[in-house]
């Protein structure tokens, strides 16, 4: 008797646990009530930042933005990334006049009032990413050649612990802009596009050390100048956008020969057009069947179909951001949304997301905001 009390008991508990605790999609739909925009602030002369630092975004769960809220004032945070944990917002201060010979890595603790725990130089001008590594974080500048990589210590702190440096005159007359690194899903294989020299170089991250690969680096197209990067699930392929050039590139990566290999390139861009451009975001959809990319100057996204196992692309179609330049955009942690930020208009563009097609459907309201540039969820 005592014996069928207590299975009662536990299944009892255990349907209340299951009540409880939410699921996965609940915990990511709650994810997708906030998000942060990094912006400009200063004028550049290439950009006329009008903003005041870091904003929070309030969104409605339906991908709509209700509101938005100044929450740090710091210069130029063109980039900014949530922890796993969502305790601590990073963010880089692109500094880049003469009388400034580093840029910055700050970090904000989320929940103790945005307050600043950590400021530290990443040893060269114009930060403009930030990398997310188990347990550190990777910054690339896009003058001086300088990538860092940082452990994340308690409190927020982050410390050095090892940094790549572009050799000096590595290609006569042209110079290194390292613009991202991503790290592969095993977490040990790190790339770092340079738009610069037409290069994405490669590391193993091992013991705090960014170690060159078997292959160091691979070479695209010259005057390609790859800006940012994503990885498949598996890790299998490498997905390039080339600013430059206006196209995205597939790298086939064969982990077993250690060797990436440049499979197929394809325009960002539809046939016929002749205006300027330059591309700048790149981003994989989460059910990994979609690609998508922003256009600067035709002012769009680009919408391509990813092919399970070949991971080559089809160029699908092309929205407009509805606004000018946008230089970044995310999509929400479920999939469902994506949001654009047109720097020079000053307005973010929400879009509902077709998760078959690729398609992506206008919100029907845009948000103002001045010179947003960067947009991340946790």
């Amino acid at each position: 008797m005592k014996t069928r009390h207590l299975y009662a008991g536990l299944f009892l508990l255990g349907l209340l646990l299951q009540t409880c605790t939410p699921s996965l999609q609940q915990r990511l739909k709650w994810s997708e009530r906030e998000a942060y925009v990094g912006t400009y602030t200063r004028n550049e002369g290439w950009v006329n930042g009008q903003a005041e630092g870091i904003y929070q975004l309030n969104l409605d769960g339906h991908g709509r933005i209700t509101n938005q809220q100044l929450v740090v004032r710091q210069a130029n945070p063109s980039f900014v990334r949530v922890s796993p944990t969502g305790s601590y917002l990073y963010a880089v201060s692109e500094l880049a006049q003469e009388d400034e010979p580093t840029g910055f890595l700050h970090a904000y603790a989320i929940g103790d009032g945005y307050r600043e725990v950590a400021k530290v130089p990443t040893g060269g001008k114009a930060p403009c990413h930030i990398e997310l590594a188990e347990g550190h974080l990777i910054t690339t500048n896009y003058v001086g050649g300088v990538a860092k990589l940082y452990r994340q210590e308690s409190a927020g702190q982050v410390v050095e612990v090892d940094r790549f440096v572009v050799p000096e005159n590595l290609v006569p007359g042209r110079q290194p802009h390292l613009h991202s690194a991503r790290v592969a899903p095993d977490g040990n294989l790190v790339v770092i596009a340079d738009l610069g020299l037409d290069r994405l170089w490669f590391f193993t991250l091992s013991e705090e050390k960014l170690k060159p690969y078997a292959q160091p680096y691979l070479t695209l197209t010259e005057g390609a100048g790859p800006r940012h990067t994503e990885w498949s699930a598996d890790g299998r392929f490498l997905y390039v956008i080339n600013e430059l050039n206006s196209t995205v590139a597939v790298v086939r990566n064969d982990a077993a020969a250690q060797s990436l290999a440049v499979v197929q390139t394809l325009s960002t861009l539809p046939a016929g057009w002749t205006g300027k451009n330059s591309c700048a975001d790149l981003h994989l959809h989460p059910n990994g069947q979609l690609l998508y990319g922003s256009n600067r100057g035709h002012n769009s996204i680009a919408i391509f179909s990813v092919a399970s196992g070949t991971g080559l692309l089809t160029a699908v179609g092309h929205e407009s951001t509805r606004g000018e330049v946008p230089r970044n955009f995310a999509i929400s942690p479920t999939g469902r949304f994506l949001y654009a930020a047109n720097q020079n208009s000053g307005n973010i563009v929400p879009f509902s997301i077709n998760e078959k097609s690729g398609k992506l459907t206008f919100k029907g309201q845009d948000f103002a905001l001045p010179t947003p540039v960067c947009i991340a969820f946790q």
